[in-house]
């Protein structure tokens, strides 16, 4: 057999061949010719074309992805904002699909809005026993395993809006829910947009806040600051080592949210605490604090 040699400017032959695929219906074909274009040319405008072909097969999950790759090429314009619902919709993730729509242009937000509240009434209809259930178990996490808790969360987007938050809200101060589970759930809320005062359970006790006015665990600026000093602190002595601790430290400081501030206060002073541990100039209440960060972290391995 001769040496296969590439075709010039292979991604754009397979982009084309997918295109008229998708014109003719012929999806797999399409989502084939497009996922090696991909593969080539990780682009948003192969993504663009290859979304629809694999929600075309009912292979939503396989598109999430790219969805999350490119969100913000999606949401820039009509048909691709389209698209976007086109998957969560039919996944169901409402979820993801209420975290979306404020990032719309604003023209479209209204609409799209309607849609979701449609989809979420007419999955009611149809699969009101499961939702149920599936709420049931969602609302009583701190009677399951650690690990299964970890799984139950995972389905959280399956829940229309108003059950969701009826699930979620009461795990919030559930000591048997693992801090990052609780976390997780305030997040959730966050990102759907809920407006009603809920209580959870931290480091300081319970903290009354409205999910809607919080930045969210990965947008912190107290989060976002700590890590910078301790990168900067640690960096320069050892890269990897400060890579490491940053991973390990991110999860950690998840625990503290949404009242990092408070427990922090200076997030240089806490940066050279938390890397020298060991040093006579930890404060007790450093100390207690990172006793009980390692603690949640070990529990946290057993979700693995």
């Amino acid at each position: 057999m001769g040496k296969i040699v590439p075709l010039p400017d292979n991604a754009s032959r397979h982009v084309e061949i997918g295109k008229q695929a998708l014109a003719n219906q012929n999806y797999a074909s399409a989502a084939a010719h497009l996922d090696k274009a991909f593969a080539e040319a990780p682009t948003y405008v192969v993504a663009r074309l290859l979304v629809p072909a694999l929600n075309a097969l009912h292979q939503e999950h396989a598109a999430l992805p790219y969805l999350s790759r490119f969100m913000a090429d999606f949401v820039a314009d009509s048909a691709g904002s389209a698209v976007v619902f086109d998957t969560l919709l039919a996944l169901p993730d409402y979820r993801f699909a209420w975290a979306v729509l404020p990032h719309l242009p604003e023209a479209q937000q209204a609409a799209m809005k309607t849609r979701v509240i449609d989809a979420e009434v007419a999955d009611r209809t149809a699969h009101g026993p499961a939702i149920t259930e599936l709420a049931k178990r969602l609302r009583h996490l701190g009677g399951f395993a650690p690990h299964e808790q970890e799984e139950l969360i995972n389905s959280l987007g399956r829940l229309p809006r108003r059950e969701l938050i009826a699930a979620a809200s009461g795990n919030l101060v559930d000591p048997d829910v693992h801090p990052a589970v609780r976390i997780s759930l305030l997040d959730a809320l966050t990102a759907i947009g809920a407006t009603e005062p809920v209580t959870i359970l931290g480091y300081t006790g319970e903290q009354t806040v409205v999910p809607n006015a919080l930045p969210g665990v990965m947008n912190d600026p107290t989060i976002a600051e700590v890590l910078h000093e301790v990168a900067v602190a640690a960096g320069d002595n050892d890269p990897e080592l400060a890579r490491a601790t940053g991973e390990v430290l991110k999860f950690e400081l998840g625990y503290l949210y949404p009242v990092i501030g408070d427990v922090i206060g200076d997030p240089a002073t806490f940066a050279q605490a938390y890397l020298h541990k060991d040093a006579a100039t930890v404060t007790p209440a450093q100390r207690d604090l990172f006793a009980w960060l390692s603690a949640q972290t070990a529990k946290l391995m057993e979700m693995a």
